[in-house]
Order: C-alpha cells, then sequence, then structure tokens
C-alpha cells in the first residue's frame, strides 16, 4: 500500500449538495480513504492508494460529474 494525497480545486463547487456529489462519487473509487472537501476554498483533498489508482482517474470522476477541476 503507497497512500498518497493529492488535491484539486474546483471553483464551480458552491453548495453542501456539490461537496456531497464530489464526495459520493469519488469514496465510491477503489483505493480511497478519505476524501476532505473545504467548500469555501473550492479544495478537494484525497487520499489514496497510489498502488489502485491514480490523480488522474480522480479527476475524471470529479469531471464526470459535472465539474471543472484546476
Amino acid at each position: 500500500m503507497k497512500s498518497e494525497h493529492v488535491a484539486f480545486i474546483v471553483e464551480e463547487m458552491n453548495c453542501e449538495h456539490c461537496v456531497a456529489a464530489i464526495r459520493e462519487r469519488v469514496s465510491r473509487l477503489n483505493g480511497v480513504y478519505d476524501v476532505l472537501v473545504d467548500l469555501q476554498a473550492k479544495r478537494i483533498v484525497v487520499e489514496y492508494d497510489a498502488e489502485r489508482l491514480d490523480a488522474e482517474t480522480i479527476r475524471g470522476t470529479i469531471e464526470d460529474a459535472g465539474y471543472t477541476v484546476k
């Protein structure tokens, strides 16, 4: 197991519904340990197992939920 963290900025995230939608989708990915969302900073930090998952897959999952990731 190789635990890593990745952070994303999602400027379109502006309410608790957005937070819940993103957290739910990312949490479902195999290898995600934790999803921390700071609505005010519009920042998402994901702790994940780098041997089972990569940052681009996480980014794609957020984008598939309808958000633009920076």
